[in-house]
């Protein structure tokens, strides 16, 4: 991702405002686009690839496809995070089945045996005589690079990343760093959703940064959260961007309450907001007084996103016999198949030929900056 280039600020909500520029249609229905991104956003920079608990001790591993690449992420002898492309060294056989699990102390090819240790070095090869001349040390398998902050794990399949996981994090116009309040890094999986959305990822992320199309799409929502009935995402004049609840609600439910506890160590002020983050490309976070949700996006093609939606409570909460997580849950259900209902719509209509650009006003100034993100990240001109 190039980073040499300023992007615009929207911090100053009363700047004066001209309408911008949409991406292209293409850009959510090309094939080509779609090709292209994969080299220079998903498989170029940094990329959130679920949590650090799925891969907790030495041996487990889960899989992940990247835009159509398969690694797989695990932990060696030392707790040290280690990824790899999904290929044996041998001749390109798929190494991993796809999901997530265990091995003891090294991982072997179903096809040849070929067996590495958890570092990715080779050290079994059955069908290699020892009059070979052959060594071992020059067939490891091939090494993404990896990282983790507040619980996330992120992957960059470049040669050489342009820039540090933690520069990645903080040079947008939001940050997850913002909220080390929360302790992200000490909260649990307690509920998996996974959805399957017929649209461009790049329609979820904008989707997901506006409110234009809450006292429409979400009834429910706004009775909730009342600056949502305005078409704002945030209020400038709250710590964090943060939005408000209703008057007396601690939770975000349909109702504003929930027998879960609050998490510990919060601002005051936290205890009746909502808090909504995007880190590029594909991390959607939403954090509440006693837990959090976020969404992570992976792209199947230009038409279609799996997104896995997972909610983070404290681990005594989640082992509590009282753990009650279905009215928050439920109430985000119904807020995601309203989005992806709507996403899908969009899909539709930006792939029609009649389509080429559309048009933000002042309230879609999110998107024109997430626009201005990708526009960097592909090496476009920007709109400025």
């Amino acid at each position: 991702m190039q980073t040499d280039r300023q992007l615009p600020s929207i911090r100053d909500d009363r700047a004066p405002w001209t309408p911008r520029r949409t991406l292209r249609g293409s850009d959510y229905s090309s094939l080509e686009v779609f090709d292209e991104e994969r080299e220079k956003i998903w498989w170029g920079d940094w990329v959130c690839a679920g949590r650090d608990e799925d891969v907790a001790g030495p041996g487990d591993y889960m899989t992940r496809d990247i835009a159509g690449e398969s690694i797989f992420i695990t932990r060696n002898e030392q707790g040290e995070l280690h990824a790899f492309y999904n290929v044996c060294s041998h001749r390109g056989t798929k190494f991993v089945d796809d999901g997530s699990g265990h091995t003891r102390r090294a991982f072997k090819c179903p096809y040849h045996a070929w067996t590495y240790d958890l570092d990715g070095r080779l050290i079994g090869t059955p069908n290699v005589k020892e009059d070979e001349y052959f060594d071992r040390s020059e067939y490891p398998l091939h090494q993404v690079h990896v990282g983790s902050y507040a619980g996330f794990i992120f992957v960059n399949m470049s040669a050489e990343p342009s820039r540090t996981l933690m520069e990645a994090l903080t040079q947008g116009a939001e940050t997850i760093t913002a909220f080390e309040r929360f302790k992200m890094d000490e909260l649990r999986i307690g509920v998996r959703i996974v959805y399957e959305v017929e649209a461009n990822w790049k329609i979820i992320v904008e989707n997901y940064n506006e409110c234009l199309h809450c006292p429409t799409v979400h009834p429910e929502l706004v009775q909730v959260v009342p600056l949502f009935r305005f078409g704002e995402v945030w209020d400038e004049d709250l710590r964090d961007d943060g939005n408000r609840m209703k008057e007396g609600a601690t939770s975000f439910t349909a109702t504003g309450t929930s027998t879960l506890p609050p998490l510990p160590d919060l601002a005051p002020e936290d205890q009746d907001m909502y808090y909504g983050t995007y880190e590029f490309p594909n991390l959607m976070l939403n954090l509440h007084p006693d837990c959090a949700m976020y969404y992570i996006g992976y792209p199947k093609g230009p038409n279609h996103t799996t997104v896995v939606s997972e909610y983070l409570f404290r681990p005594e909460t989640i082992a509590s016999p009282d753990f009650a997580p279905e009215p928050v849950v439920e109430f985000w259900d119904t807020i995601s198949k309203q989005d992806w209902e709507v996403c899908a719509r969009a899909q539709t209509g930006v792939s029609s030929r009649a389509f080429t650009t559309g048009v933000y006003p002042r309230q879609d100034r999110f998107l024109y900056w997430f626009n201005e993100e990708y526009r960097l990240a592909m090496g476009r001109e920007l709109q400025g």
